[in-house]
């Protein structure tokens, strides 16, 4: 199993509910999404993301990527705020 990280923006159920009723969703049914979940494919994470969403619909397909976000502009040498660098 490998550990993936999926970031994305969602709509709440209750959103879902007001975008199959009136067609618009209301800015506070959405919502970010950041988890970190153990799967054997990015697929699978996936699917354990779509269901942690407790119905409610992606916006758009997530980020799934092995790596945090963090760790990728470290690894790029992006300047980092004092008090913030790993020790």
């Amino acid at each position: 199993m490998e550990q993936y990280r999926i970031e994305g923006i969602f709509i709440n159920h209750r959103g879902v509910r007001r975008l199959m009723k009136n067609g618009v969703p209301h800015p506070a049914d959405i919502e970010p999404f950041t988890k970190t979940l153990w799967a054997d494919d990015d697929q699978e994470a996936y699917q354990e993301a779509t269901y942690a969403l407790n119905g409610g619909k992606w916006v758009e397909r997530p980020h799934i990527t092995m790596i945090s976000e963090a760790e990728r502009m470290r690894a790029l040498g992006a300047p980092e705020l004092p008090g913030f660098a790993l020790a």
